[in-house]
């Protein structure tokens, strides 16, 4: 499955087996895709207190490029929205990880936030005339 989708994101844990699994799954992926775009990774629960780990830019130096995106452990904010099954970014818009997580999805998806400008009480007059005159 993995070899004929359009774009691919391994999720990865900084330790050593999942550098290893990471690296043999991104070389297969190479050679059987040579046309395609190259599998991104993102690095995820790092910093976990007493848990021997890589570092992200040892885990970049092994796999030759870096991670599109590092999520940091936050026990606290991942369990209470999984508990209370949100989103986290509904549970806290403003914290890092949420803001991550849009990075990421506007990075896999191609897509940038969109700016709204503001609207007077006459755009929609002027919009009418501007169909009028086309």
């Amino acid at each position: 499955m993995l070899i004929g989708a359009d774009d691919i994101l391994i999720v990865a844990a900084p330790d050593l087996a999942n550098l290893r699994n990471t690296k043999n799954l991104i070389d297969l992926l190479r050679a059987a895709r040579p046309n395609d775009s190259r599998p991104q990774y993102c690095l995820n629960m790092v910093g976990v207190p007493k848990r021997p780990e890589i570092k992200a830019g040892d885990f970049a130096k092994a796999l030759e490029f870096d991670p599109v995106a590092t999520i940091p452990f936050e026990p606290q904010l991942f369990g209470t929205a999984a508990n209370n099954g949100q989103m986290v970014a509904e549970v806290s818009a403003g914290h890092r990880a949420a803001e991550t997580f849009r990075q990421l999805a506007q990075t896999l998806t191609g897509r940038t936030e969109v700016k709204r400008s503001r609207t007077s009480l006459l755009t929609p007059l002027i919009e009418k005339l501007r169909r009028k005159q086309a």
